[in-house]
């Protein structure tokens, strides 16, 4: 092969190599995957204490507790709750997520969530939480939320 040939290869073996890590960058797996794995990064997020991380996967029309609050109150509670506790933890089990159409799904699961301001968690909590998600520009929002506590 011409030395003119092998430059034009090796041009489209970067353009296939490029367009490949762009493909990789953008949404992969089921609809099902894509919402879990945007809880798990909220739940990152709310435990590392990141709270701009944690209410940028909240949408701007969010509603939760049956529409009695807000983004902004939202916002406002889980600024308390992260000022209350140093330290939160949570742990979701089992998540079950159903697709509702191209941009809508829902997520179902329990979350015992503890908190406090050392290593040791001083209370805890577990609560039954209802989600909607919704795709936004190509990233699934946390669209509506309820939550209720689960006592024995």
């Amino acid at each position: 092969m011409p030395l003119h040939g092998w430059r034009r290869a090796r041009g489209l073996i970067w353009v296939f190599v490029i367009a490949g890590l762009l493909a990789a960058c953008g949404p992969s797996g089921t609809v099902e995957e894509q919402v879990e794995a945007r809880i798990s990064d909220m739940e990152a997020a709310g435990e590392a204490g990141e709270r701009g991380t944690f209410m940028g996967f909240v949408a701007d029309g969010f509603e939760a507790q049956n529409g009695s609050m807000n983004r902004e109150d939202f916002r406002r509670f889980m600024f308390l709750q992260f000022n209350e506790r140093r330290r939160i933890q949570a742990q979701l089990f089992p998540i079950t997520v159903e697709v509702e159409g191209p941009n809508l799904a829902r997520a179902r699961f329990n979350a015992l969530v503890t908190g406090g301001g050392g290593l040791i968690p001083e209370d805890g909590q577990l609560f039954a939480i209802e989600t909607t998600w919704v795709l936004e520009g190509g990233d699934w929002m946390l669209w509506r939320a309820d939550w209720r506590p689960l006592t024995p």
